[in-house]
């Protein structure tokens, strides 16, 4: 039955076990783990359908971004549809965010990081100060995006209609 129990709340309860051992006092040990039961853990969040349809389109392993910078995207293990994001020593549990603009957007709304993966590449943001952490970052499927689309660029409106389209 533990194998069932949220993580957090095995971690406290060894803690509490242990606290008590060393300081006898089993009133405070029984709290600290009545309140984690209860705390919100990451493990707990269930995903919609519309969050999960966008966890399986995000791009994992290592991303190489513009200055030298790396990311490593790794799907979480105990959490279906959450990843762990690493840039440097910048740690992140990021979770999938529908958009309206069909953009594979991922953030850690405690710690400020947002991931934004485009067709042709990604960045990733710091929305608590506004400031991007790193950017032009490719995955080899991104790559492939960038440089079809160098050899064949959109189509400008602009321009007038589109060579394709026959006029009457």
């Amino acid at each position: 039955m533990h194998d069932t129990l949220n993580p957090r709340l095995q971690n406290n309860g060894l803690l509490a076990f242990k606290w008590h051992q060393q300081s006898g006092s089993l009133l405070s040990c029984l709290a600290l783990v009545f309140c984690s039961a209860f705390a919100p853990s990451a493990s707990a969040i269930d995903l919609d359908e519309k969050a999960m349809a966008v966890a399986e389109q995000v791009h994992t392993g290592r991303i190489v971004c513009e200055l030298g910078n790396v990311v490593q995207i790794t799907p979480d293990p105990q959490n279906r549809g959450f990843f762990m994001l690493q840039m440097g020593k910048h740690r992140f549990h990021v979770s999938p965010v529908s958009t309206s603009t069909g953009a594979i957007r991922l953030e850690d709304a405690q710690a400020g990081a947002m991931w934004l993966q485009l067709s042709n590449k990604s960045m990733l943001m710091n929305s608590k100060l506004g400031q991007r952490m790193a950017d032009e970052c490719q995955s080899p499927a991104q790559v492939a995006v960038a440089e079809a689309m160098k050899k064949r660029p959109a189509f400008n409106l602009l321009d007038g209609p589109a060579p394709s389209v026959a006029r009457k």
